[in-house]
């Protein structure tokens, strides 16, 4: 299952664990920008421990910006599943984004991208005929301490709080661009 693929932190690790950071090589000097093969930044994702109960969300995503079609290729190449099945669709919402395509590519394939004006700060990624994975969506630019809070609470396997409650517990204004 994808949630077992992209499990690359447990709700109760830090954040830190759950992210990859492009390293400068040991020649490179002080103050220079890192090479162009450097190894891309993996989503800040956090997802619900695999084999447990399922709350609201099955977890939270924390994208750098508001360029959908970046920010989706990044997310759904990491929630391929274990087994190859990739991502069939995504559904975002309208108001998280801006230029939202209508498909992208991903590992090759072409990926049907669907949005809808009221997901509340949500994002759907759907594999095959299986249950869609309900991701909070952390507004790109939110403080870090903010962000991870909203992360960790939304990765609570029984977690009954809505997207909307978990931003505003986490002091993140849910107030639409």
């Amino acid at each position: 299952m994808a949630r077992e693929a992209a499990q690359l932190a447990s709700p109760g690790a830090p954040l830190e664990t759950a992210l990859s950071v492009a390293a400068l090589p040991a020649t490179a000097q002080p103050g220079t920008a890192p090479p162009e093969t450097a190894t891309p930044l993996r989503p800040r994702l956090r997802l619900v421990p695999s084999g447990t109960g399922r709350g609201v969300l099955d977890g939270g995503w924390w994208p750098r910006s508001r360029d959908t079609a970046t920010e989706l290729t990044d997310l759904l190449t990491a929630l391929t599943g274990p087994d190859g099945v990739p991502v069939a669709r995504v559904t975002i919402d309208f108001y998280d984004w801006d230029e939202i395509p209508l498909r992208i590519t991903v590992q090759g394939r072409e990926v049907r991208v669907g949005w809808l004006a009221h997901l509340d700060h949500v994002v759907a990624v759907t594999h095959g005929q299986a249950d869609p994975i309900l991701l909070l969506v952390v507004p790109p630019g939110t403080a870090s301490a903010s962000a991870e809070a909203a992360l960790a609470r939304s990765a609570i396997e029984t977690g009954d709080m809505m997207p909307q409650e978990i931003l505003a517990s986490c002091d993140i204004s849910t107030d639409r661009v």
